[in-house]
């Protein structure tokens, strides 16, 4: 990598930049639908109050929506959307629907800040002329243009992060020996690239709004959808990192005209900007539901990507202007650039494993799910990165520090990188599909649940049995007509003579429904479920439904 040809280190630079910023970006994955009342394709015997969504993890609705329309296309659901809990989503019913089939159509912002959306169908009383629903007239998809430049401006977003991050670690550590004409003109580099960060954050906002309600690229242009973005979570961050970046700027600008000394405090005054930015991807995104261990675990991962990309880009570009004071300069930088890249690395596997960890759970889910599949494949195309870099770390850099490189050292260091490169192209693939696969946890943890329609002398409810596997369930009651004053549940398996197991079930707080939260219903079989509704002293109803309960596969 280092020799005397100057575009090739610009341009084996940045292509190995664009790879590893693809390969060091922590994977997530959207939220996903894990049930709905009623269910998929079910057919109700009376008209439902309301129609509710229940997913993996909290997602917002300030710019999403859900609808319901009948066969003809006409809508049947109340402006505005209900929220039961964070992991709910809820519409009303204006009026009591007719036998036929209705088609429910959601938008919503995934835990990621990503926008989803879907359609499903079910029936009252039964099938209507169109079962399969009316979703292809309702359901608009996102114009490809919003789409292009929403998930282009997010990739870009995160790129200038991390040149601006790697780029401050860079100049504060692995360039200090540089000429001060040099640092100053990395020094505009970096606050180039910070403004450019604050822009394109800023655009982020209304590309954000159009990709989370459908629309067009003009619609989303308006202050009251700016607004709306603006008081998400991923508004929140946006803002934060535009505030970061502009404050970036004037720093570097600051240092600059002092002369861009090695040991001006303004750089590391910079350097804790950079530290607090690269957290508001996590805070953001998924790691934030998961808790601020997978928060910080997240920030670890991005500053590490940020220090390897980033200060890999600075280090060799300061070796370009430093022209014929490259290979001093270079005895110095590339050693230390080295220790840098090396405790990235060391970061970046263990933050990886800890999220790996997070979003996997399970062993078997590493070989049972798309995300497990595509994980190990990841994990199999570093370890020749791992060893490559080992390599050049072990015989290269000492004869660079020693400025004895020969020709044929050069040339070899060249193949190992093209090496490299090569593979990182290879993960930049994996990758992209690792961020699309949902979480493995998900995909283990999601299984069709068990829902049935009770009446309860003068309830309605509707009971939904989650996830109807051997082990713990979430046993929920929703009651569409009446409200007792205390619901039980017991629960036996007569095959196995096992209870009856009794729960008592806690009022949610809309007051319309009860839950068991963890009722142990194992091992599988067909499990017999007793539900008692009391209202008053003296009035008890019961029904008995019977719950296959599969084996956790």
């Amino acid at each position: 990598m280092l020799h005397s040809q100057p575009r090739g280190w610009v341009l084996a630079a940045a292509a190995t930049a664009l790879a590893a910023l693809a390969t060091a970006a922590p994977a997530s994955a959207h939220s996903t639908l894990l049930s709905t009342e009623p269910a998929k394709d079910s057919v109700v015997e009376h008209s439902p109050k309301r129609v509710v969504l229940r997913f993996d993890e909290p997602v917002e609705t300030a710019l999403g929506a859900v609808r319901v329309y009948d066969g003809s296309g006409e809508e049947v659901s109340a402006e505005g959307i209900v929220r039961p809990a964070r992991e709910q989503v809820a519409a009303t019913l204006d009026h009591e629907l007719e036998r036929g089939t209705y088609t429910v159509v959601w938008r919503a912002i995934s835990a990621d800040s990503d926008p989803i959306n879907g359609a499903f169908v079910f029936h009252v009383g039964a099938p209507g002329p169109q079962p399969s629903g009316i979703a292809a007239q309702v359901l608009e998809d996102t114009p490809f243009a919003v789409s292009a430049a929403y998930l282009g401006g997010r990739f870009l977003d995160f790129t200038l992060l991390l040149l601006c991050c790697g780029g401050t670690a860079a100049l504060a550590l692995a360039l200090r020996a540089a000429a001060p004409a040099v640092r100053r003109r990395l020094l505009g580099i970096v606050a180039l690239l910070a403004c450019a960060l604050a822009v394109v954050a800023l655009a982020g906002l209304p590309l954000q709004g159009a990709a989370a309600g459908g629309t067009g690229l003009g619609d989303a242009l308006t202050v009251d959808v700016v607004t709306d973005v603006a008081g998400t979570r991923f508004g929140h961050y946006s803002l934060a990192r535009i505030g970061l970046a502009v404050a970036l700027a004037v720093l570097a600008l600051l240092a600059r005209r002092r002369g861009g000394r090695a040991g001006d405090p303004l750089i590391m005054v910079a350097l804790a900007l950079v530290v607090a930015a690269v957290f508001t991807p996590g805070l953001s995104g998924h790691a934030s539901t998961i808790g601020a261990g997978s928060v910080i675990a997240d920030a670890a991962h991005v500053q590490a990507a940020s220090v390897w990309v980033g200060g890999l880009g600075f280090v060799v570009l300061g070796l370009v202007l430093a022209r014929e004071q490259r290979w001093p300069l270079a005895a110095s930088a590339v050693p230390r650039f080295s220790t840098m890249a090396v405790v990235s690395v060391a970061v970046l596997l263990v933050a990886g494993a800890i999220n790996g960890y997070l979003q996997v759970r399970a062993w078997r889910a590493l070989w049972e799910t798309e995300y497990g599949v595509l994980l190990l494949t990841k994990v199999g195309l570093v370890l020749p990165l791992l060893a490559l870099g080992a390599y050049n770390n072990r015989y290269a850099v000492p004869r660079l520090r020693a400025q004895i490189a020969s020709a044929i050292e050069r040339r070899r260091f060249l193949r190992f990188a093209g090496a490299e490169l090569a593979i990182m192209v290879t993960v930049v693939g994996v990758t992209a599909a690792l961020v699309n696969a949902p979480p493995a946890r998900t995909e283990v943890d999601m299984h069709e649940a068990f829902s049935s329609e009770l009446e309860l002398g003068p309830f309605m409810a509707h009971l939904e049995v989650m996830p109807a596997m051997a082990g713990r369930n979430e046993i929920h009651l929703e009651f569409e007509t009446g409200r007792p004053d205390e619901v039980r549940v017991s629960a036996a398996l007569k095959a196995n003579d096992i209870g009856p197991l009794r729960y008592k079930a806690r009022r949610a707080m809309d007051g319309r429904a009860y839950v068991v939260k963890a009722a142990d219903l194992a091992p599988a079989g067909d499990w017999e479920l007793r539900i008692e509704a009391r209202r008053g002293q003296f009035e008890l109803f019961t029904e008995t439904v019977s719950v296959p309960i599969e084996e956790e596969s």
